[in-house]
């Protein structure tokens, strides 16, 4: 087979023009009736007669295919059954789309008919039901709108909740300003104390509950604080070690000074314990929650004093000042006579028992 019979036999299968209705000629033509259409057309259609009509000259080359096919009794029936096949295809479709817009209208008008049906027993329904079936539907329809009313006050209360907690958190994140401390009441920085510790030995294991347990004794914690250890060398050493370093603010100042002045002797694991901004002036009336006891009496502008004459030149010093003459201050801010004389007991009592202590110690080692 030539490539020019193989092209239009392809082109026989293939081709949705109809060679019969192109040529005018009836499905059983003879071949002198289609050569003789095929003059007649092309002469019509010739591109030299039609210059400017491009449709021309592709019907003129049409033209000569169907002529080709048809007058070939094997390519004629290959068309002939690719033609039919196309002409059952679109029958079928057709039918198709029929019966689809049959089923269609069928289903519409069922629903329509479905929707008058429910229309006609909900209202024969409604005639029919009796005084308690009314009553009853209608509680049934304040119930459900009285819960529906709730849902909408819920979710309007939920709203409200959500845009207050939004308020308030975004009022939080500012940074408020700070507050100077009070008058008879010390600075939190001026009642923290800073630990250390080695981790090492019993001590490695000491945490957070450890230390508030330990320094508990010496008065309320307000807080405690546990900084990242560090590698320190210690003075004196040559290697450094991991040291845990602790911060822990106390409610009351003179708890703080309790904690600095005992702590090291009751656990001599520490390394040690100060004040974490510098020992603070006890006697500074910002202070009254600390009772201090100063070695020489605050003067106030007011100042009550007693003074006891016993002739010239008698009881006074060389000064001019008389001797053993009490001085008396009284201020609402500075520690009253009693809170002194109490903070003297304690330390003088402290004292009273280290020095016993040290002694039965002496002892012991001497009669060993």
């Amino acid at each position: 087979m030539s490539d020019t019979n193989k092209d239009l036999e392809d082109l026989a299968k293939s081709t949705t023009e109809d060679f019969y209705a192109l040529l005018d000629v009836p499905f059983d033509a003879e071949e002198a009736a289609i050569k003789k259409a095929y003059r007649k057309a092309s002469i019509r259609y010739h591109p030299d007669k039609n210059p400017d009509n491009k449709d021309a000259a592709d019907r003129f080359i049409y033209l000569g295919w169907a002529r080709d096919i048809l007058v070939d009794a094997r390519l004629k029936s290959e068309y002939d059954r690719a033609r039919t096949r196309r002409r059952e295809k679109v029958l079928q479709d057709e039918l198709l789309d029929g019966r689809r817009r049959k089923m269609k209208n069928d289903l519409e008008r069922r629903e329509r008919e479905g929707k008058d049906f429910t229309h006609n027993l909900k209202r024969k329904r409604a005639q029919d039901m009796n005084e308690a079936e009314r009553r009853e539907q209608e509680i049934q329809r304040l119930a459900e709108d009285g819960k529906r009313r709730r849902k909408e006050a819920q979710e309007r209360m939920e709203k409200k909740r959500k845009a207050e907690e939004e308020a308030s958190l975004m009022e939080s994140e500012k940074s408020p300003e700070p507050r100077a401390p009070r008058p008879r009441e010390s600075a939190e920085i001026d009642r923290t104390i800073k630990v250390r510790f080695p981790r090492e030995g019993d001590t490695v294991d000491w945490d957070k509950d450890r230390i508030s347990s330990m320094f508990a004794k010496y008065g309320k914690i307000d807080s405690v604080v546990m900084a990242k250890d560090k590698k320190i060398r210690p003075s004196g050493g040559k290697h450094r070690k991991i040291t845990a370093i602790v911060f822990i603010i106390y409610t009351r100042i003179d708890h703080a000074h309790a904690a600095v002045t005992d702590s090291r002797s009751d656990y001599p694991a520490l390394e040690s314990v100060t004040w974490a901004n510098g020992e603070p002036d006890l006697k500074s009336p910002t202070y009254g929650d600390a009772p201090s006891a100063p070695s020489t009496p605050i003067s106030t502008p007011k100042t009550t004093s007693f003074k006891t004459s016993f002739g010239p030149g008698l009881g006074k010093g060389g000064g001019g000042t008389p001797l053993g003459t009490p001085k008396f201050s009284f201020s609402p801010k500075t520690p009253s006579l009693e809170e002194v004389t109490m903070m003297r007991l304690k330390q003088a009592e402290k004292k009273r028992l280290e020095d016993q202590i040290r002694k039965q110690e002496a002892a012991e080692e001497a009669s060993v």
